[in-house]
């Protein structure tokens, strides 16, 4: 059970700084919560506040920041560093364009079940067992939904309990504000690219999530990951965020695998793509999870990889 554990802790610190755009989309189609209440206490505004990194090519300069998908309304304004980045683009690229409305409907397919099959049939009996135990009557309604559809409506849950608001997040922030500033808005990649990652989970994968689910929603643990999380984006702190992905990943193999499968072969295509808008002389903006641009075969470490001079702006 130790094992579960680990994946759900590691599968929460990818919605919050990695994946995905796709459960921002979700509340937006399906109103599925309601906002929170933004009251909560100010934190200090500072330069350092968050990971911004500068890329240079040749004579092209590119601007990389990262967000956290699901934040406060007094994250805002950013700081003045991150503000010019954006301002001096012409461009702005996110994973996914999550206010799409079209985009939102038609993704959601891939992550539910289509009768007769249903969550039950890709359980095992004693995680189905358990699954019922916590969840009484709402287990048989949750019997369409697939288990990242799941796992990401308990998590904004929680992190609504802390005062964050999915329609607070980062990327949601930067997309409505380069539509109403006219810039060009760029996906790296799509809801419907991500939807066919996360939907497509095995019956090994899809038991493991649900029970590392029930497993942390029992120790009441994730609150505190989650708050971790922020803490370290607020202090702009690449080291501690990546620490937080590698620990978890490599505490077994489960997690290794769905850190690559969720982060490292994402980073890959991002990365040319950035690349190729560099090329192509854009002014550019990137706005990707924050989990993508710390440690090891993250965004930052392939651009580096690939001789492009990327410092953090502090």
């Amino acid at each position: 059970m130790r094992m579960f554990h680990q994946i759900y802790t590691l599968f929460v610190k990818i919605i919050a700084l990695g994946v995905l755009g796709l459960f921002v989309a979700n509340v937006q189609a399906e109103n599925l919560v309601s906002k929170a209440d933004m009251q909560a206490t100010a934190s200090t505004k500072s330069d350092t506040r968050g990971l911004l990194y500068e890329i240079k090519s040749g004579d092209k300069v590119a601007y990389l920041f990262g967000s956290i998908h699901i934040a406060k309304a007094d994250f805002y304004p950013m700081s003045p560093k991150v503000e010019a980045a954006y301002l001096q683009a012409d461009t702005v690229a996110v994973e996914a364009d999550t206010s799409d409305p079209v985009a939102s409907q038609s993704f959601m397919p891939k992550l539910m079940y289509t009768a007769p099959d249903k969550l039950e049939k890709h359980l095992t009996p004693a995680t189905w067992a358990n699954f019922k135990t916590l969840f009484g009557p709402g287990a048989e309604q949750m019997q369409s939904l697939k288990p990242f559809m799941i796992t990401s409506m308990i998590a904004i849950q929680m992190g609504m309990q802390m005062g964050f608001d999915p329609m607070q997040g980062i990327d949601l922030h930067f997309i409505n504000r380069s539509k109403k500033d006219k810039k060009s808005l760029v996906e790296l990649e799509s809801l419907d690219f991500q939807a066919n990652i996360v939907g497509s989970l095995n019956d090994e994968e899809s038991d493991a999530l649900i029970s590392s689910l029930i497993e942390s929603m029992k120790k009441r643990e994730m609150m505190q990951e989650f708050q971790h999380i922020v803490d370290s984006w607020n202090a702009a702190d690449a080291e501690a965020i990546a620490k937080i992905f590698v620990t978890s990943a490599n505490k077994d193999p489960a997690s290794k695998r769905m850190m690559k499968m969720l982060m490292d072969d994402r980073n890959e295509g991002m990365v040319a793509k950035i690349n190729d808008m560099m090329r192509a002389g854009k002014k550019l903006f990137v706005v990707v999870g924050a989990g993508h641009l710390a440690g090891e075969k993250s965004v930052v470490d392939l651009l580096k990889k690939q001789g492009l001079d990327v410092k953090q702006i502090r």
